[in-house]
């Protein structure tokens, strides 16, 4: 039976900072951003939230997670209690966010591997992280992308699986509107449509995070 999936944003990073209720800045240029300390209170309050919620035990779990660092960061810090129930993390580039913006292209990842060692990076594709072929910043290589990874979710053998991703990259990969984007460490839940010929996730719940800012001009996450 195809897995349950719960879909996350990362919390704020340092190249998108919320000035106001509707003022964001922009950093665009900034390489692979950290999240700010407001990202890191949020990844707080998604953990509080989460381990509430979550009905499955550790060894029926999985943590799939972008390369990047405000991904990766989210993880240690809103998924660390998860981490310590022995739930292992996977790190795969078909997550990672769209663009070829400096902020969204990695960091080279034996220097990843130094900051997170207990991350399995084991299946990360070797291209990464440079923007070619099934990472191109193209609508086709979005679509091919996002058919590639819901596919490699449903075929999982967990009975749930973690992700925590972009907003970009997720409008492609549920194929939603600009007014459905994520906010930040914002989770849905999805099953997978068995009627469906090809693999679809159908939302069954979701989960707005506490004090979140909307985020109606983005480009990507």
């Amino acid at each position: 039976m195809a897995p349950t999936v719960i879909l996350i944003r990362h919390g704020e990073a340092l190249h998108k900072i919320a000035t106001s209720s509707d003022v964001w800045k922009h950093e665009w240029e900034l390489p692979d951003p950290e999240l700010t300390k407001k990202g890191l209170e949020q990844c707080s309050k998604l953990a509080a939230d989460l381990e509430e919620r979550l009905p499955f035990s550790r060894g029926e779990c999985r943590i799939v997670v972008s390369p990047l660092k405000r991904t990766l960061q989210t993880v240690r810090h809103g998924l660390q209690w998860l981490q310590d129930l022995d739930v292992p993390v996977e790190v795969r580039a078909e997550w990672q966010e769209t663009s070829d913006n400096p902020c969204d292209i990695g960091t080279e990842v034996a220097l990843l591997q130094k900051d997170w060692p207990d991350f399995d990076f084991s299946g990360l594709d070797p291209v990464y992280p440079q923007k070619t072929g099934l990472y191109e910043a193209s609508e086709d290589a979005f679509r091919q992308r996002a058919c590639f990874a819901i596919r490699w979710l449903f075929e999982r053998p967990e009975k749930c699986i973690v992700v925590v991703t972009h907003s970009g990259f997720l409008k492609r990969a549920l194929n939603t509107g600009e007014s459905d984007r994520f906010q930040h460490v914002e989770y849905r839940i999805y099953e997978f449509d068995v009627d469906s010929e090809e693999p679809q996730l159908r939302e069954i719940d979701r989960r707005k995070p506490l004090e979140s800012s909307p985020d109606p001009e983005e480009r990507q996450s």
